[in-house]
């Protein structure tokens, strides 16, 4: 049985496979710009083709609702969501006075593969005839995958563990899973699961969505940079966002020591005094510092603050707030061809 020390391992030391989302929606059609515009939390009216990013899609409150990694081509406009599997709903809700556009549910049709670690470039580089490092980050390319029937798939550099990052769009026909994974399973990596994703993308504070950002507003869950404050266009969630006050409290990374066992929802204390809440819990390694999620009064939500809370067991644990990453990738010292 494979441990989390495995997983993990396998993002930061060579390779980890996964398909991310919970749902994969195509928008076409001559007014699909219009869709976008009134769903996506950033602004899409110069979004260049073949180029994909991360935004979020917002209630009508201004709260989160998801987020979405947004790849656009020519004719195309794909989106994946993170946690929401009714996402072609709500497009089509936004579309329903509109002539020229379609939205398909390609759950089934198309499939989303991930790969991520240092050593991910090395699977990229065989899907393209071209200099793998000459894709740049958020950049996108047409591929022909064997089996794919002449229907051609897309590469697009984007990642969430701040490690090479990579996602392949393909028909399921096609089978990308394991073309994607019998390369990684011959420099040694292989598929990871969830555990191992959410502690890599802690260690970096990529947006993980949960029962924790459950009731922030976009401020609060420090999410600021997955939306697009100047817009003068109408988009759902907006008014709200922008009639929302200062925010009073914000979550931060807090590390604790290894072996800790943290309470979710336990209080956390400067000196006597309670400042925040513990919101969510990361997975560890063997020897790894315990990282979480804290909601805490401003001005406490900075790094470099040693704060307090009670164990499982009752004795009291030393919290410190840090600054992302917490860890520095491999991938950020080790280049593409390397």
């Amino acid at each position: 049985m494979t441990s989390i020390a495995q997983h993990y391992d396998r993002i930061r030391a060579t390779v980890g496979v996964y398909t991310p989302g919970a749902a994969l929606v195509a928008v076409s059609g001559l007014e699909r710009g219009v869709v976008l515009g009134r769903v996506l939390a950033k602004d899409s009216e110069y979004v260049e083709p073949d180029t994909a990013r991360d935004t979020l899609i917002l209630d009508e409150d201004g709260g989160v609702w998801d987020a979405v990694i947004h790849i656009e081509l020519d004719n195309t406009s794909w989106l994946i969501a993170q946690t929401r599997t009714d996402l072609a709903d709500l497009l089509r809700a936004a579309a329903q006075d509109l002539e020229d556009v379609e939205v398909l549910d390609a759950a089934g049709e198309q499939l989303a593969v991930a790969f991520e670690g240092p050593k991910a470039w090395r699977i990229a580089e065989n899907l393209v005839d071209f200099e793998i490092s000459s894709l740049v980050l958020h950049g996108v390319t047409a591929i022909d995958l064997p089996g794919a029937d002449g229907e051609s798939g897309v590469l697009t550099r984007i990642g969430t563990t701040g490690e090479y990052g990579y996602l392949l769009l393909a028909p399921a026909g096609a089978d990308p899973l394991a073309t994607v994974l019998r390369q990684a399973e011959e420099l040694g990596g292989g598929l990871v699961d969830e555990a191992a994703l959410a502690r890599t993308r802690a260690e970096v504070r990529h947006p993980q969505l949960g029962d924790h950002t459950a009731g922030l507003t976009v401020r609060e869950a420090d999410l600021e940079w997955l939306v697009s404050w100047n817009r003068e266009d109408e988009f759902r969630g907006g008014e709200a966002l922008q009639a929302a006050a200062d925010p009073e409290r914000g979550l931060i990374t807090l590390s604790a020591p290894a072996g800790a066992v943290l309470v979710e929802g336990a209080a956390i204390l400067a000196g006597d005094t309670e400042v925040g809440r513990l919101r969510a819990l990361f997975p560890s390694t063997q020897g790894a510092v315990e990282l979480a999620l804290g909601l805490l009064a401003k001005p406490f939500d900075v790094p470099g603050l040693e704060l307090r809370t009670e164990a499982a067991d009752g004795t009291a644990v030393t919290l410190t707030t840090v600054s992302s990453p917490v860890v520095v990738p491999l991938s950020w010292t080790e280049r593409i061809g390397a």
